[in-house]
C-alpha cells in the first residue's frame, strides 16, 4: 500500500479552504467564483504562508486578471470529477461587483443577455468528509490561516479583492486586461 503523504497537497487546499470555519454563513462550504477562489489561494500562499503546510503549492503567474494558476482550474475540475465539489452557475444581476468590469471580462463569463455568470463552488457531503480528514494534517496555525483568509477576503466584493491584490502584488498585473479598470 502506498504511503499517505503527511501534508495535504494543493488540490486538498481547495477542500480545506471551502470547509474552513468562517464567521460568514454565506461562505460556509462554498466560494463565489473561480476568480475569487484563485485570489484566495494566492493570498493564502503569499500572506499566510500556507504553502509551508502543503506537499506542493500552486504556481502563480501574471495573467489577464492578475495572479493566475492553471493548476487551480485543473484542481477544480478534478474535484468535480471526484464529486467532492459541485458547481452551480448563478447570474449576477448586481452591477456593484462586476458591472464596471463587464467590458473587460472574458465573453465566456457572460450569458446570452450579457449578464455575468458566476460559478459558485460548493463542497458536496463527500467533499466535507474528505476535508474533515485532511484537516487533521494541518497545524492549528494552518487551520487558523484558512479561517482568517476566508473571513478577511472571502466576502469582499470581487472588485475590491482584485484591487487589493493588484495594489499589493503589482508584479502579477503586468499582463492584466483590467488593470486600468480597477
Amino acid at each position: 500500500m502506498p504511503a499517505i503523504p503527511q501534508k495535504p497537497d494543493r488540490t486538498d487546499l481547495i477542500l480545506l479552504l471551502l470547509a474552513a470555519p468562517t464567521a460568514d454563513p454565506a461562505q460556509q462550504f462554498r466560494c463565489n467564483g473561480v476568480t475569487r477562489l484563485e485570489k484566495l489561494l494566492f493570498l493564502l500562499e503569499h500572506e499566510y504562508r500556507i504553502d509551508s503546510e502543503l506537499s506542493d503549492s500552486f504556481d502563480f503567474e501574471p495573467y489577464h486578471y492578475g495572479p493566475y494558476s492553471k493548476e487551480v482550474y485543473d484542481a477544480v475540475d478534478l474535484l468535480r470529477s471526484l464529486r467532492l465539489l459541485s458547481v452551480e452557475q448563478h447570474e449576477v444581476r448586481s452591477g456593484l461587483d462586476l458591472g464596471e468590469l463587464s467590458e473587460s471580462l472574458d465573453r465566456t463569463d457572460l450569458g446570452a443577455g450579457g449578464e455575468y455568470i458566476e460559478q459558485q463552488l460548493i463542497l458536496t457531503d463527500s467533499g466535507k468528509a474528505v476535508a474533515q480528514v485532511l484537516s487533521r494534517r494541518l497545524s492549528d496555525s494552518g487551520k487558523q490561516a484558512l479561517t482568517a483568509a476566508k473571513d478577511r477576503y472571502g466576502a469582499m466584493p470581487l472588485r475590491q479583492l482584485l484591487r487589493y491584490v493588484y495594489d499589493k502584488y503589482e508584479d502579477y498585473t503586468v499582463a492584466s486586461r483590467i488593470k486600468d479598470s480597477l
